[in-house]
């Protein structure tokens, strides 16, 4: 003898009965959706539709992942978190998406952020920092492109660097122990690499 099978997937706890309680609810949660879309529309226009449209998605995702059961919940179908990585990694053909680029990839990036970064905060940060590096920058672009030498003719560097400039960057200058003194900031920075590139 074989048992009797719903009518409807909704209909699990009743064989042969349509689910009234479930088309009622369903009926009454899509009214207040129109209500609410109708609602913010009218109030902000089609901004504020599309943000509760989203707000309701959500709700609904939610509601969804609280009706799943606890054995699908535990055996990983439906986690949040596995499911997004899964997706991020996974282009629109299937294949893996190459992993994403790390800032821990790249050490030196990292620490010439850094430098960056605190390079306003004193003389001391902009000497131990940054500044090593932008001397580095000025000796190779001016061997490259003017076939001068930093240390063997500096009179010449300074000329091509600029006198406004060349205070920053002079490897001569000993590095500063001073942690009170303003160091150099953004704007000036950028006024010694502009400087570098036109050189």
């Amino acid at each position: 003898m074989t048992a009797a099978r719903p009518d409807r997937p909704g209909d699990l706890g009743r064989p042969g009965r349509p689910n009234r309680a479930g088309a009622w609810r369903a009926a009454a949660v899509t009214v207040v959706a129109a209500v609410v879309l109708g609602a913010a529309f009218a109030v902000t226009g089609p901004f504020g539709a599309v943000v509760a449209a989203d707000c309701l998605a959500a709700l609904a995702l939610l509601a969804a992942l609280a009706r799943t059961p606890r054995g699908a919940r535990e055996r990983g179908v439906l986690r949040p978190g596995r499911a997004w990585a899964w997706v991020t990694r996974r282009t629109p053909w299937g294949r893996a998406a190459p992993p994403g680029v790390r800032a821990a990839d790249f050490p030196a990036y990292a620490k010439i952020s850094s430098d960056l970064g605190w390079a306003p905060v004193s003389q001391w940060h902009f000497d131990h920092g940054i500044r090593p590096l932008l001397v580095r920058l000025l000796e190779s672009a001016l061997a490259e492109r003017h076939r001068v030498d930093l240390a063997a003719d500096p009179g010449r560097a300074r000329r091509l660097v600029g006198e406004d400039v060349w205070p920053l960057v002079d490897p001569a200058r000993p590095p500063s122990f001073d942690s009170r003194a303003p160091g150099a900031d953004l704007r000036t920075v950028t006024r010694i690499v502009d400087r570098l590139e036109q050189l």
